[in-house]
């Protein structure tokens, strides 16, 4: 049916059907393989080394799919606060430390109540901000349970909260929205920059590792999110496919995104991984932004490493911008480079496992 739709709009194929219809005028298919190779030299390398740690201090000869969801010290799970008042009042000193303006910005919503934030029976799942249109102000939902996941989430949507609030004086509406490449900027920035305070949760030990695990998800995802992406470009322009190819190129692209773990008498689990990612089905070619908008935040990590006034000052301009520009220009105003290829990746994942060697 996509296939069709593409030849009825005039193009060769889906993906460039796809491309058109998600409004990426800024990059090309092209510009996303050029992704997946970087994602492939650069970050693969570094996973693998996770791993191999990993093996080595559970003393196994393999690692299995079940080995990567266990804590390598049997440690109980982290459980940085037990009332979700001390979550608010432990992120409000985060932000307090992190920067005035964004820290004003947090205690705006907390004192007019738009943070809806506690777990509850009968209230609907997940988490999400969300703009209130005519009062132009950020609203903040999610159902926290005292772990570190939560804290994560709430430092996430506050960075969607803080693009909200930069862009509430644009007169034009449809500018006080960015490109979905530049909203997760906003918010995954949020959580590198915030977890540089989380002792407002943690004593040392422990926030040295909520660090590191976060770190470590961060080098996971790329592979994951280059998977799909890479594995969504074959479909399309491989029309008419049986299925037997198209288990073929997931399988492949699994041994070059899939680390070097043991699927052994789970090879049909393997197989099929690819559903349960529900953008294939529901929303194709919607996930690459993920990766694009973390190589931003990443890139602005590092410079609040260097001089994090100055970073701040960046990230806030470029907020403020809301979707007035396209992202290239977006990207620049917050000292980031708009590059998917190794010569962004390569010095980005060099930070990475500097860090992570400092918070064994």
């Amino acid at each position: 049916m996509r296939e069709q739709i593409a030849s009825n709009a005039g193009f060769a194929n889906y993906r460039d059907y796809a491309f058109r219809a998600r409004y990426r005028f800024d990059y090309k298919a092209e510009d996303c393989l050029e992704f997946h190779n970087a994602i492939e030299n650069q970050v693969m390398p570094v996973l693998r080394e996770l791993e191999a740690e990993r093996r080595r201090q559970l003393k196994l000869g393999r690692l299995r799919p079940w080995d990567l969801a266990v804590d390598l010290l049997s440690r109980p799970p982290l459980r940085p606060f037990d009332q979700v008042t001390k979550m608010v009042s432990g992120t409000q000193t985060i932000f307090d430390q992190l920067d005035g303006e964004l820290a004003a910005g947090f205690k705006t919503m907390n004192d007019l109540r738009l943070l809806d934030l506690d777990n509850r029976k009968g209230k609907a799942p997940g988490g999400y901000q969300a703009t209130l249109a005519e009062a132009r102000l950020p609203f903040i939902f999610m159902n926290a349970v005292g772990v570190q996941r939560d804290l994560e989430t709430i430092l996430h949507e506050a960075g969607h909260a803080f693009h909200a609030l930069a862009t509430r004086d644009e007169d034009l509406y449809t500018y006080r929205h960015a490109p979905i490449e530049f909203c997760e900027v906003a918010s995954m920035s949020m959580e590198l920059l915030g977890n540089e305070f989380i002792e407002a949760f943690y004593p040392p030990s422990e926030a040295r590792r909520a660090r590191r695990d976060h770190l470590e998800g961060v080098v996971e995802v790329f592979p994951w999110i280059a998977s799909v992406d890479a594995f969504q470009h074959w479909i399309y322009t491989h029309p008419r496919h049986t299925r037997k190819e198209r288990t073929a190129a997931w399988l492949g692209l699994m041994d070059r995104f899939g680390s070097d773990v043991d699927w052994s008498g789970w090879e049909n689990a393997r197989a099929n991984l690819w559903h349960r990612q529900l953008h294939i089905f529901l929303h194709p070619f919607y996930y690459v932004e993920y990766g694009i908008a973390q190589l931003g935040a990443l890139q602005i990590w590092a410079n609040s490493r260097k001089n994090r006034v100055e970073a701040l000052a960046d990230y806030k301009r470029s907020l403020r911008l809301g979707g007035s520009r396209p992202l290239p220009e977006l990207f620049c105003a917050a000292g980031c480079r708009f590059d998917f290829s190794a010569k962004t990746v390569k010095p980005l994942l060099a930070l990475v496992r500097q860090e992570l060697a400092k918070l064994k």
